[in-house]
């Protein structure tokens, strides 16, 4: 039963994927684009953020009639000290606020020009009120506090304006990160709660498919063992081929059944008993596809080997889900589908050559409406202990690759 539990929620969680608007400024496709790529992002803002903090160093002050010490080499690595850090600042929230402060702290210790440093210690409050990993975890934040309270006793910050302006913004960087950081945790857990039910949506399907699947098998059986009692006088080779036949089919009937006695379906749900698609009717979904204006072609390698009927649907079910995804959504493309047989193994790829990733069309939309197709393949191919890839191509368009063991469940 290895193979068939392998199609659980904890397996294809991570195959949801909302699908985002595309973006219609520049703005947007600028924004979408850091979401995409936030280890860059950090590093890119906190690049910029240091050489403006190193600018600060020699241009900007505060009024004070205490001198300032010089720059130097010490000011300059003091200062990368406080900014440095926020390139690890989703990874390690705590850890970059309190080294961030305690720079900071040296920084002002040591005498020097005041002026936009302040600024990193301030993006790791928010940071950490984001990104912590407990909700109620507030010591970093107190030596934050602390550490301002002690620079606000040097003689050129003391003043009750210094204390009120730095410890109100603060407060209100702290209070927008936590409300971030609650957004973050509400849209969370409703992506899963939508997984949850796109789950359980298709497991309904393939129950209903797998059902028809083995009352088929059923009723070749009774179909062949009534026959054979039917007939007089039949051979001893007549009746093992019989026999034999009524095995195979019995076996496959019984791999699936128990496949299926662990998928989730509606009781009230009549199933249809139409027969379901095979592997072999798949160069006639490809036509009709080409009939309905997608350029597809269809190459097969190696000769084709018996396939288990639930193995058989499943192929053809993902290249139908594919070719339907690039119809709808890679605009103008070419697709392609290849059947590659081995002795023990069907691999099914489907490949487009769509928008290059990050163009108008979003890449994540492309394997389904609300990352529901892509679950739907995941979870059959999982079904029958297969792996299934897929993904934007980096030269543009979709691929998807399912590689499905020709002897059905483990």
């Amino acid at each position: 039963m290895r193979a068939c539990q392998a199609g659980r929620v904890q397996h294809i969680r991570d195959g949801w994927a909302g699908a985002d608007e595309s973006a219609p400024s520049s703005l947007g496709r600028a924004l979408a684009l850091a979401r995409a790529h936030p280890a860059a992002t950090d590093r890119v803002l906190t690049a910029v953020l240091a050489a403006v903090s190193l600018a600060g160093l020699w241009l900007v002050s505060l009024p004070s009639t205490v001198p300032y010490r010089p720059p130097d080499i010490g000011g300059v690595l003091l200062t990368l000290a406080v900014v440095v850090p926020l390139a690890w600042r989703r990874q390690y929230p705590a850890l970059v606020l309190v080294v961030s402060a305690a720079a900071l702290l040296g920084y002002d210790l040591a005498g020097y020009r005041s002026g936009l440093v302040w600024l990193a210690p301030l993006w790791a409050v928010y940071s950490y009120a984001v990104h912590r990993r407990r909700r109620d975890a507030y010591w970093p934040l107190a030596v934050w506090v602390a550490v301002i309270l002690a620079v606000l006793a040097l003689p050129q910050y003391r003043t009750v304006q210094s204390a009120l302006v730095f410890l109100g913004v603060t407060a209100l960087v702290w209070v927008r990160g936590d409300a971030v950081r609650s957004g973050l945790i509400e849209a969370r857990r409703e992506r899963e709660a939508r997984a949850q039910q796109a789950v359980a949506d298709e497991r309904a399907r393939i129950a209903r498919e797998l059902h028809d699947v083995v009352s088929q098998a059923l009723g070749v059986i009774v179909m062949q063992a009534g026959g054979a009692g039917s007939v007089p006088g039949l051979s001893e080779a007549d009746a093992k081929a019989v026999l034999g036949t009524i095995e195979q089919t019995g076996r496959q009937a019984f791999t699936e059944m128990r496949c299926l006695v662990g998928v989730l379906r509606d009781d009230d749900e009549s199933a249809a008993l139409t027969p379901q698609p095979t592997v072999g009717e798949i160069p006639a979904l490809v036509e009709r596809l080409a009939r309905a204006g997608l350029d597809v072609d269809l190459r097969v390698e190696g000769a084709q080997q018996p396939v288990p009927a639930g193995v058989g649907l499943s192929a053809y079910r993902i290249v139908q889900e594919a070719l339907t995804n690039t119809l709808k959504h890679a605009g103008p493309a070419r697709a392609q589908v290849r059947l590659v047989w081995s002795a023990d193994r069907l691999d099914v790829e489907v490949s487009d050559d769509g928008p290059v990733a990050g163009a108008d069309v979003p890449t994540q939309a492309h394997p389904g409406s609300g990352g529901n197709g892509l679950i739907g393949m995941r979870e059959r191919v999982m079904l029958y202990g297969g792996e299934l890839e897929a993904g934007p191509v980096a030269e543009g368009g979709y691929r998807v690759v399912a590689h499905l063991p020709l002897g059905g469940p483990a």
